[in-house]
């Protein structure tokens, strides 16, 4: 997985900032997989990723696109290993 960048998402920009690397919060129970080069449109910077489907622990995935500007404000970055145990489903997509 040393392809992809990993992104634990929060519900809003108060729980992401609460939470530390040991005590992850109050979180959504999905992570983001980015991948690749980011591209921009409309003024705005993009990146191919892979995302959950529905706004729930451990949700079905789709490929996407998410903004920095998202990765910023509801996301904190994990590692592989941390984004595995919050997220497997997300793993058995990206292992296809």
């Amino acid at each position: 997985m040393k392809d992809y960048r990993f992104y634990l998402e929060y519900p809003n920009k108060k729980e992401k900032n609460k939470a530390t690397r040991k005590n992850l919060g109050d979180h959504s129970g999905t992570c983001l997989a980015v991948f690749g080069d980011p591209f921009s449109k409309d003024d705005n910077i993009f990146y191919e990723c892979v995302a959950a489907l529905f706004d729930k622990h451990d949700s079905e995935v789709m490929t996407t696109s998410c903004s920095w500007g998202y990765l910023r404000h509801s996301c904190k970055r994990v590692s592989a290993h941390t984004a595995r145990q919050i997220h497997p489903k997300l793993f058995k997509y990206l292992e296809q």
